[in-house]
């Protein structure tokens, strides 16, 4: 269980947040983490300064798991400082808050161009003198209009041709980009501009860099069907809570759906029923130990399960009251197959008595 200490700082009647945190980090950040970062801030400008996940989960009224994600978010992008104190107890960290306020401000090629690039206004009658000029640019229009079974509208004619003049995405390029949302029935204009700015940030402008980041798109999309499937998720959105999980086992951990489909199945024999934070725990033990294969993993329960036994063989003749059993708190997530196996042992043994 860690324990931040958050950086010290005079308490204030308010607490400050830099506009750049508002502008830029906030639209693209989990609001789960939004909610922590504010909360951290707030502890910065306050009396108390050590605060347990427990206690910033509960007042926020959040999973544990989401306020330990959160700070790993936020020191991925570089707005808190996550050092751990060697002369405390393992689990202790303190939070360091980057002064975005006077902190020297990106250059604009640096961030979102939605954001913070000034849009071109252009005129009818410019888009139709380049498209007059240039073939490509006129080619790029005839198939937008194919793909997308329409009419291009002037408002249509004009993102389009922002794609290639304001976020400098080749024809090509965006042609490919153009067929991958259509692939995926998303022919919505604001949808494919959204993933036009995803893709100028992420610099993809090349065919090679498209087909590779389509690829990974597409292995996304791939999991996250099989995913739902094995969970019994139809006809709904996933939680925040489920989003997180999820795109950690296919985005960080690379586990294939065989490995996920054989903790869900362990977490439904050891516990009854599927509470997801349990198979998260498995998962996450797993990949811990290196393990990456569903062999791999059959061979961990093979040998806890022996661990058990041969600790239930050794307690058998002790009288029943001699252990108590123990609560097993799930909302900790700890991957506790023995306490639930020996718990399950004497069970049987005092129904014998």
């Amino acid at each position: 269980m860690a324990t931040y200490k958050f950086s010290s700082k005079d308490s204030i009647q308010s607490t400050p947040v830099a506009n750049i945190f508002i502008d830029t980090y906030m639209p693209v950040a989990n609001a789960t983490f939004v909610k922590v970062y504010l909360y951290g801030l707030r502890q910065c400008f306050s009396d108390k300064k050590e605060v347990e996940n427990t206690q910033i989960a509960k007042d926020l009224s959040i999973l544990e798991s989401d306020v330990i994600n959160a700070w790993h978010y936020w020191e991925s992008v570089g707005v808190v400082k996550l050092n751990r104190n060697d002369s405390k107890a393992s689990g202790d960290f303190e939070i360091k808050f980057v002064d975005l306020i006077n902190m020297q401000q990106p250059k604009p090629e640096q961030k979102s161009r939605m954001i913070f690039d000034k849009r071109p206004n252009y005129t009818s009658e410019e888009i139709s003198i380049y498209i007059e000029q240039n073939e490509n640019i006129r080619y790029m229009f005839n198939f937008a209009q194919e793909r997308l079974g329409k009419l291009l509208s002037s408002n249509d004619i004009k993102t389009l041709y922002e794609f290639y003049d304001w976020l400098r995405l080749p024809v090509e390029v965006i042609i490919m980009l153009i067929e991958y949302c259509t692939s995926i029935h998303k022919r919505n204009m604001k949808y494919i501009e959204s993933v036009a700015v995803n893709w100028a940030d992420l610099e993809i402008n090349t065919i090679e860099k498209a087909e590779q980041h389509i690829k990974q798109l597409e292995y996304k999309h791939s999991m996250l069907y099989k995913i739902k499937k094995c969970f019994g998720i139809e006809n709904r959105a996933l939680s925040d809570k489920e989003k997180n999980y999820i795109n950690t086992w296919i985005d960080k951990m690379r586990f294939d759906i065989e490995l996920i489909d054989y903790a869900k199945n362990l977490t439904i024999d050891q516990t009854g029923n599927l509470p997801i934070d349990y198979v998260n725990s498995i998962l996450e033990s797993w990949y811990k130990q290196g393990i990456r294969t569903l062999q791999g993993a059959q061979k961990d329960v093979t040998q806890r399960k022996e661990n058990v036994k041969n600790k239930y063989n050794k307690t058998a003749s002790k009288p029943a009251n001699a252990s108590k059993n123990k609560f097993i708190n799930f909302t900790q997530r700890q991957y506790d197959f023995e306490e639930l196996e020996r718990l399950a042992q004497q069970k049987k043994f005092n129904t014998l008595k």
